[in-house]
């Protein structure tokens, strides 16, 4: 099982590298940056050379420098200086405005992506186990199901591509005029490494900032693994120790599961195994079917028997179709191998 579970994020690392090399390769060569506002404390960092801003995003990374919860662009909340519920509410709609505006889809997509979760989490659980094992493992598949639903959303809005239409992005270029302004090296960062601008609509990542982008969501996907792998697990061993109360008779057949092994566990896997897959997916698998299906809709405008046939409804239904596949195959794969791994890292086994 070690084997196969190495051998598979070897396979996903050797996808992302060569995809991450082709795409660049495939773009236009980058525009001059665009000088926004910073939001931490690289405030008053300039970058006057691309070894510049790759020195300065490397040690911020390094020293954990990380402010996920406040969007882009969103100068209301560092002159607030302060995080309430209504700034969190605020970032996270602004964060789905520019998710929105990347992608028309997000919103579904969010919907399909949380059912899926539980369900291809639950189609790994029977694969793994096998019918006879569901209900006297139990308490694994529980809280695998529970650990896996947010786990895998996060991991999906974390690296989702992002484009900013808000008018502080106009106001921030307005301001700016022809002047240089100071930057942070945040704002140069898709926060999918394959999307084709920044977040500005129009500025083409670099190189380097393309291969920041796997790595500055790290930190957060970890922590998001490390708390929803509690959260799961955590719940699960509190129904069990409330089991135990009212059916003392009851001979659960698992073994306790450590909480701090398997939010370590899930921490790393997260960042790394599905931030590979969810950047491959929406920055290069999605964005190929978008491309197909648009080409097949503008056909659709000519006369002819090919117009006439793109411009069937049903169309629409396999493109759907397709997405949905793609997803149910991403959540498998994913569910799949980090049930494998936790077996054979024996974070999960029966009672002796």
């Amino acid at each position: 099982m070690v084997r196969i579970l190495c051998v598979a994020t070897s396979i996903q690392s050797c996808i992302l590298l060569l995809s991450f090399i082709g795409c660049h390769a495939l773009l236009p060569p980058p525009t001059q940056l665009r000088r926004t506002s910073s939001l931490t404390s690289l405030h008053n960092s300039q970058f006057d050379s691309p070894d510049a801003f790759a020195d300065e995003a490397s040690e911020a990374i390094l020293g954990g420098q990380d402010l996920d919860i406040l969007p882009r662009g969103g100068d209301a909340f560092v002159k607030s200086k302060m995080i309430s519920p209504q700034s969190i509410a605020n970032s996270i709609k602004i964060g789905v405005s520019q998710r929105v505006a990347a992608d028309p889809n997000f919103l579904s997509k969010s919907i399909l992506e949380v059912i899926l979760a539980a369900t291809t989490q639950y189609m790994a659980e029977l694969s793994q186990r096998g019918w006879d094992r569901i209900i006297p493992e139990i308490d694994f598949v529980f809280a695998g199901i529970l650990t896996a639903v947010i786990g895998k959303y996060f991991s999906m809005w974390r690296v989702a591509k992002t484009i900013d239409t808000s008018e502080n992005n106009e106001a921030a270029d307005k301001e700016g005029g022809d002047s240089q302004k100071k930057i942070n090296w945040r704002e140069n960062v898709p926060t999918n490494a394959f999307q084709r601008t920044l977040l500005d609509g129009h500025t083409r990542p670099t190189l380097s900032s393309r291969f920041l982008a796997f790595l500055v969501p790290m930190p957060a996907l970890f922590r998001a693994g490390v708390m929803a792998s509690t959260v799961g697990y955590g719940l699960t061993s509190a129904l069990i120790s409330l089991r135990t109360m009212f059916l003392p008779s009851y001979v659960a057949q698992t073994s306790p599961v450590s909480v701090p092994l398997a939010a370590l566990y899930t921490g790393v896997f997260m960042a790394f195994v599905s931030n590979i897959r969810y950047q491959l997916l929406q920055g290069l698998v999605e964005p190929f079917i978008d491309l197909l299906f648009d080409k097949l809709a503008r056909m659709g405008e000519i006369d002819g028997i090919a117009g006439s046939i793109a411009r069937w409804r049903i169309w629409k239904s396999i493109k759907a179709s397709i997405i949905v596949g793609v997803r149910w195959w991403n959540g498998l794969l994913g569910s799949w191998i980090a049930i494998a791994g936790m077996r054979a890292l024996k974070l999960q086994k029966l009672a002796s």
